[in-house]
């Protein structure tokens, strides 16, 4: 099993990979379709990345129908059995809404009419997930 980041520093690694991995320049002269394309691609993107580190952390944890019922018994004692299932489905959950918000605004991105609109778009996409 990897460490698990804190809440900051896995948004942190988030963004910067979206931020190494996607192009960062636009211009204002580009056509309203590129700039679509442009931020729709960050936003599905950013949704990736959520969705292979979440989907890894959930996968490396281990089922507890799958462990030994001693390793099963000294998690309960050390850390609540239904603390831990509980963790894990919140964490699916935060993955699945993710996936939702990043739907939703690469819709809204279709139709954005400027710049300024795509971008707050995009702004509010990453913000949300």
């Amino acid at each position: 099993m990897t460490v698990v980041p804190s809440g900051k520093d896995f948004i942190d690694i988030i963004l910067s990979r979206t931020q190494r991995q996607t192009p960062t320049v636009v211009h204002k002269g580009y056509a309203i379709s590129r700039l679509r394309q442009f931020y729709m691609r960050k936003v599905k993107y950013t949704q990736q990345n959520f969705h292979e580190k979440l989907s890894t952390i959930i996968d490396e944890f281990p089922r507890l129908d799958d462990i030994h019922p001693f390793y099963g018994d000294l998690l309960h004692v050390l850390y609540n059995k239904d603390h831990y299932k509980l963790a894990l489905g919140q964490i699916n959950t935060a993955r699945n809404l993710i996936g939702k918000i990043s739907k939703d605004y690469v819709k809204l991105l279709k139709y954005g009419d400027s710049l300024y609109r795509c971008k707050c778009l995009k702004v509010a996409a990453l913000g949300r997930m």
